[in-house]
């Protein structure tokens, strides 16, 4: 290669460009989560589903597990038509399943979880043959003779019950005996979910509680009634009008008489009288109406604090004529 070559193919050579960076894989939100665990469980029973109806031996082991998958998503299953019905469809086809394989007691026990799921809705059985069809009316039977019973959330914060993954009222009556999976929620979400499992036997009712209700605020002191006038004014108004009818009856009462006591109509020993009516009549009703306020506006005010002190306000004047 000649020099030229050479600087020609330094020139043009070019470090590899190092792998791009791998864009980051998009956050899965909680809820995008739970759907898709959701959609895979029922994904996962229509399989088994499948699996059992052709072979039934190994297709009723996955199809009970894959059921039971599907009960861990209570709330959800609930809310959803085609999965109610795609579980439905699964029951049964479990319960024929254990027919097929001469497991009489299983294929009942299957057969009394669908009857208890379904509380009282009718059973597309004709669906899966005579053999189920006759399993479903000899189990019906059987549980339609025994007592019934009742489920009974005490829900102590707004809540939602779940039995056997379909929506119910806290108090749940006439279900027949056997084992019922229960699933309760806080409105709100405030609290943890409660999943438990509930015999119920004939005629008993299974008592639940529920949430920690939130501690009642403390009780603040009963406000002091605000007074009409300070306690003081009113004393000092009764005082002052008690002292003005005080001087209003004096001034009446000297009235027309003479300043030294002598005979008010011996003009030369008594030139000049009292003339002290109307200012007595005036101070007297002003002094009245004072005492009487006063009297009113502390009588109103002891009262509204329902004052225990046994505490009065005597107020005694003589006037002497």
């Amino acid at each position: 290669m000649t020099p030229a070559s050479l600087l020609l193919a330094l020139l043009s050579f070019s470090p590899p460009a190092e792998d791009a960076a791998e864009p980051p894989a998009p956050e899965v939100s909680d809820v995008d989560q739970h759907t898709r665990e959701y959609d895979e469980a029922l994904e996962r029973v229509r399989t088994a589903q499948r699996m059992a109806n052709e072979d039934p031996g190994r297709g009723s082991v996955q199809l009970r597990d894959a059921l039971h998958l599907l009960q861990g998503f209570g709330p959800t299953l609930a809310k959803d038509p085609e999965g109610q019905d795609l579980r439905t469809m699964a029951q049964l086809t479990l319960a024929r399943s254990l027919l097929a394989t001469e497991e009489a007691e299983a294929a009942r026990e299957a057969m009394d979880d669908a009857i208890r799921t379904s509380r009282g809705d009718p059973l597309p059985t004709k669906q899966f043959g005579p053999g189920l069809t006759a399993l479903h009316k000899e189990r019906a039977g059987a549980l339609a003779k025994q007592a019934s019973g009742t489920i009974e959330v005490e829900c102590r914060i707004p809540c939602r019950v779940y039995i056997n993954e379909r929506p119910t009222q806290p108090q749940t009556d006439g279900l027949v005996p056997g084992t019922y999976r229960v699933w309760i929620e806080a409105n709100d979400r405030s609290q943890p979910d409660v999943q438990t499992s509930v015999e119920i036997g004939e005629g008993l009712v299974a008592p639940i509680e529920f949430g920690i209700a939130p501690e009642p605020p403390p009780e603040l002191p009963p406000k002091k009634p605000k007074r009409i006038m300070p306690r003081w004014a009113e004393v000092v108004l009764m005082t002052a009008g008690a002292a003005a009818v005080g001087t209003g009856a004096a001034l009446w009462a000297i009235d027309g008489t003479c300043p030294n006591g002598v005979d008010p109509t011996d003009t030369d020993a008594c030139p000049q009288v009292y003339i002290t009516k109307t200012a007595g009549i005036a101070t007297l009703a002003i002094g009245g109406a004072a005492l009487l306020s006063g009297t009113i506006m502390l009588t109103v005010d002891e009262v509204r604090a329902g004052s225990d002190r046994g505490s009065e306000v005597a107020l005694t004047w003589r006037v002497q004529f």
